[in-house]
């Protein structure tokens, strides 16, 4: 099952206007503070601060794309960067130069914004794009995808999309939902209603199991060197608050953060019910 029957595709439209009206929200009350970040907190055993969780996936980036990003000329591609907060950390840890790409006029202004109070605009530029049509870049040593992937029109878009880009023995990290191999593909079971309504609150494309994408990969050269399954250490709402909005989100409001708050929820369940993991994994281009 690579998606759900009869899910809505979201347009590169819905999905930049879903990141203008709720980047501030997520700033605001997704608790990151300084570190920027609207991706997950990752509570792996040794993980005890907020920052840290925070932290987490821009450490295991920059694990993996070290062996490629071990000179100060290095260039690495954030694909769908945010607000920049990824890029930012590692322009300080690493040193190198990173552009980062996104389909968000106002993640595009608050990134840029950040890279120069940091002083650090010198090696991170942010650029608005389309993975359906990518502006012209530099070749790059590596690139990342943090909870981006799943936007892409199909992973096989993705990876036809990132394959120039990536210079010969270069990384690409992948960090991102995916579908259980053993999620059953009738559309009426819960699992099919709950997905769904996952991709439709938080306007998803690209929905597919973690062995789908490893063989489009390597159908475009890249050769899987580590997967991860960082579920258990997400954390979700206590099981009676997650009921609670679960159902009252299924009332059909029109605001941008009540689609998020529904996706949300929809994701929560999914990954209590095993139906969705939470994976990292690692390529490298032939």
């Amino acid at each position: 099952m690579s998606k759900p029957q009869n899910a809505p595709d979201a347009s590169a439209d819905e999905i930049a206007a879903y990141y203008n009206k709720n980047t501030r929200l997520f700033l605001d009350l997704g608790g990151s503070g300084d570190v920027a970040a609207i991706h997950r907190a990752i509570w792996a055993p040794d993980v005890t601060h907020k920052v840290d969780a925070f932290n987490y996936l821009n450490r295991q980036v920059a694990n993996a794309i070290q062996p490629c990003a071990n000179q100060p000329a290095a260039h690495v591609l954030d694909l769908g960067c945010g607000v920049g907060g990824t890029a930012t950390w590692l322009v300080a840890a690493l040193g190198i130069h990173v552009t980062g790409i996104t389909i968000s006029a106002a993640q595009q202004a608050l990134a840029t914004q950040r890279a120069r109070q940091l002083g650090l605009d010198d090696k991170a530029r942010f650029i608005q794009g389309d993975f359906a049509a990518m502006p012209e870049l530099d070749d790059a040593d590596a690139a990342f995808a943090i909870e981006s992937f799943v936007h892409a029109r199909s992973a096989d878009a993705f990876f036809t999309m990132v394959a120039p880009f990536i210079k010969p023995g270069g990384r690409l990290v992948i960090c991102d939902d995916f579908l259980s191999a053993a999620i059953n593909n009738d559309e009426q079971t819960p699992a099919a209603r709950w997905t769904q309504r996952f991709r439709r609150g938080w306007h998803l494309n690209n929905l597919v199991t973690a062995e789908h994408a490893i063989e489009q990969a390597a159908q475009h050269g890249f050769r899987l060197l580590q997967i991860e399954d960082l579920s258990s250490f997400t954390r979700s709402f206590h099981p009676i608050v997650l009921f609670l909005i679960s159902q009252l989100t299924r009332l059909p409001l029109p605001w941008a953060y009540w689609h998020n708050l529904a996706g949300g929820t929809a994701l929560q369940i999914c990954l209590r019910r095993g139906w969705t993991r939470y994976h990292v994994m690692v390529w490298q281009r032939a």
